[in-house]
């Protein structure tokens, strides 16, 4: 009688382990973060696209061009994205970004002297930085194609 109930026992606790092993596999599961690669890509052969690591609900790409015009696609940006940032490596002075949604609507985030409102073009060393949050975070979410115009163009 004392073998049977040490067996049940030990049965008892296997299946204990197993529930207990199968609750912590469902509790630590994270959502996928975000894969860059799948929200944006170049829109013309000269333009370059690379991405960076970037901070938790932020996409940090790297734009380039040889023509001046740099040209990307993007796809519908998750809603709770709060920052986009876009380096402008080999850019000498941005003229105008322009925005062209995949409805139709445009807007200019950058006119070569201010941006939008949320829109930062800040000088590097080598370059620009883009930085879009905000209001005009929520005119490019929905998606479409943005244009890095460059007053220096070859």
């Amino acid at each position: 009688m004392r073998a049977m109930t040490s067996t049940s026992n030990i049965k008892y606790r296997i299946w204990a382990v197993i529930f207990m092993l199968g609750l912590a596999g469902c509790a630590s599961q994270t959502p996928e973060p975000i894969n860059p690669r799948h929200l944006a890509q170049s829109a013309v052969a000269d333009t370059h696209l690379g991405w960076k690591p970037a901070p938790a609900h932020q996409l940090n790409y790297s734009l380039a061009t040889s023509s001046g015009i740099a040209r990307m696609e993007m796809r519908e940006l998750p809603s709770d994205l709060q920052a986009l940032t876009i380096e402008l490596p080999g850019m000498r002075n941005v003229e105008g970004i322009q925005w062209r949604a995949s409805n139709g609507d445009h807007a200019m985030l950058f006119d070569g002297d201010r941006g939008a409102d949320g829109v930062t073009l800040e000088r590097r060393q080598r370059g620009y930085r883009l930085q879009v949050r905000g209001p005009a975070l929520e005119t490019v979410r929905p998606g479409g194609f943005l244009t890095v115009i460059d007053y220096y163009r070859n």
